[in-house]
């Protein structure tokens, strides 16, 4: 069971962190489109701030966290722990990993929460044209559910590596990642 969770935790991550690659790349297109036509044309493309701050950057940094956090990519102070034994190192990240999903568990509880809310409302941003932005509010608690679901599947993993006195998981070296 944990195995299998784990498999559809990493499609999901991948597939999460596609969409954002994908987002940023449509981002600089139409920045640059953007740009373009102020430019040249002395006019610019309605809607594009709004657009801007209201999808594409909550897009490009949301979803693309669980990725991280499977290749263990968010930022870790070894400063306490350098000389610790790899069964110590297990038991604080399971135990650090298990009180972060709980964290991103109410944050993406909350977050819900306020999406239906806004989706309810059918919320909307004035601008040089209105921009209807309720759907992007179910961004966040989707990529910090996931990110949540890797964080305890991966507690759970350095809980059981710690109780059996097996290898730590240790992070990757950023020279060891897997390019995005």
């Amino acid at each position: 069971m944990l195995e299998t969770s784990e498999k559809f935790s990493k499609w999901c991550a991948g597939a999460l962190v596609a969409i954002g690659s994908v987002t940023i790349i449509a981002m600089m297109v139409h920045v640059m489109a953007e740009v373009a036509a102020r430019t040249f044309f002395n006019n610019s493309i309605p809607g594009t701030e709004e657009l801007v701050s209201g999808y594409y950057m909550i897009i490009v940094v949301f979803l693309p966290l669980a990725f991280v956090q499977l290749e263990r990519g968010h930022v870790i102070i070894e400063l306490f722990t350098l000389k610790a034994s790899d069964r110590t190192k297990s038991w604080i990240d399971g135990i650090v990993y298990l009180i972060c999903s709980g964290a991103l568990a109410i944050y993406a509880y909350a977050g819900f929460n306020k999406a239906l809310e806004m989706t309810q409302k059918g919320e909307f941003w004035v601008g040089l044209v209105d921009v209807t932005i309720w759907p992007s509010r179910w961004i966040m608690p989707i990529g910090i559910a996931v990110m949540g679901v890797v964080m305890f599947l991966q507690a759970i993993r350095e809980l059981q590596a710690a109780s059996s006195g097996r290898n730590h998981h240790d992070p990757k070296p950023i020279e060891k990642s897997e390019p995005i």
